[in-house]
C-alpha cells in the first residue's frame, strides 16, 4: 500500500478538498523518506505478533488506551497555550476530549473483543486513571505560544495522526475477527468510529497547515513536516524495539535500524 496516496485520497473523500500545500509536504516528505511504520515488513510483524504471541494484541490495544489518555493531556496543554487563535483553541480542544474519549473506547474494545484477557476491576481502575477534560480544569490559566511553536506542534499532531491512522488500519481487521460473535455488531461500530475520527483530525491540522503555506510560510512548514517525519520513525523504533528483539526470531532487524 501507498501510505501517502492512500491518505491523501481519504482526506480528498472526507473534505472535498485538494490541499495543494499540504499534499505536496505528505508526497514529498514520504517520498524522501521511508519511515518504519509505512514499511511492509512493520506491516508483516505486526501480523506475526498477533497471529502467533499469547496476549500480544490485548496487550497492544491496552498500551492505546494510554497513548491516548497522554495525546488527549498534551492537547489540552496546547489549548492552554493557543489563547491567540481562537480557531486552533476550538478544533484542539474537540480534539483533546476526542483522544480522552477514546482511550475509554479502547477499554470498551477490550471488555467486548478480549473478555477475558483482564479483569472487571484492572479495567475500571484503568478507566479511573485516564485524563479526563473536565469543567474545572478548563478554567486554568492559559497563554500565547508564539505562532512558529504553533505550527510546529500541528505538524506533529498530524504526523501522530497519520501514523495512528495507519495502526489502526492493521489494528481493525485483526482485533474484529477476534471478537466473539456476539460482540461483532458493537466492536464494528467502535472501530469505525475511531479511524472516521482519526482521518477528521487529520483533516483540521492538515487545513491549519495549508492555511500557514498560503500565507507565506511554504518552505518553513514543508522543512518541518519533512524533519518530524525522521523523529516519527526514530520514535516507532523505540517502541517497537522490544517487541521486535523479544518476538521476531531474528527475521526483523531492518525495522530496528535508524
Amino acid at each position: 500500500m501507498n501510505h501517502a496516496e492512500d491518505l491523501l485520497s481519504a482526506l480528498r473523500e472526507f473534505s472535498d478538498d485538494d490541499l495543494p500545500h499540504f499534499t505536496d509536504c505528505v508526497r514529498s516528505s514520504f517520498a524522501d523518506f521511508d519511515p518504519a511504520f509505512t514499511r511492509p515488513r512493520y506491516a508483516e510483524f505486526f501480523f506475526h505478533c498477533a497471529s502467533t504471541v499469547p496476549g500480544w494484541l490485548s496487550r497492544v490495544v491496552m498500551a492505546n488506551c494510554d497513548a491516548e489518555s497522554q495525546g488527549s493531556e498534551k492537547l489540552f496543554w496546547l489549548w492552554q497555550g493557543s489563547a491567540s487563535n481562537e480557531r486552533i483553541s476550538r478544533d484542539v480542544m474537540v480534539h483533546a476530549k476526542d483522544e480522552a474519549r477514546h482511550s475509554r473506547v479502547f477499554i470498551s474494545l477490550l471488555e467486548h473483543s478480549f473478555p477475558t484477557a483482564y479483569s472487571e476491576e484492572a479495567l475500571n481502575s484503568k478507566r479511573e486513571s485516564l485524563f479526563k477534560v473536565t469543567p474545572s480544569i478548563t478554567k486554568s490559566p492559559r497563554h500565547s505560544l508564539p505562532e512558529e511553536e504553533l505550527m510546529d506542534h500541528l505538524v506533529q499532531m498530524n504526523m501522530g495522526e497519520v501514523r495512528t491512522r495507519i495502526h489502526m488500519v492493521l489494528l481493525a481487521p485483526v482485533i474484529y475477527a477476534l471478537t466473539p460473535a456476539d460482540s461483532k455488531p458493537r466492536v464494528q461500530q467502535m472501530l469505525e468510529g475511531l479511524v472516521t475520527d482519526e482521518i477528521r483530525h487529520i483533516n483540521y491540522t492538515a487545513h491549519f497547515i495549508e492555511s500557514w503555506c498560503q500565507n507565506g510560510a511554504s518552505k518553513r512548514i514543508k522543512e518541518l513536516y519533512a524533519h518530524r517525519l525522521v523523529d516519527f520513525h526514530r520514535v516507532t523504533v523505540e517502541q517497537t524495539e522490544v517487541s521486535v528483539r523479544a518476538y521476531g526470531n531474528g527475521k526483523y532487524p531492518d525495522l530496528l535500524e535508524i
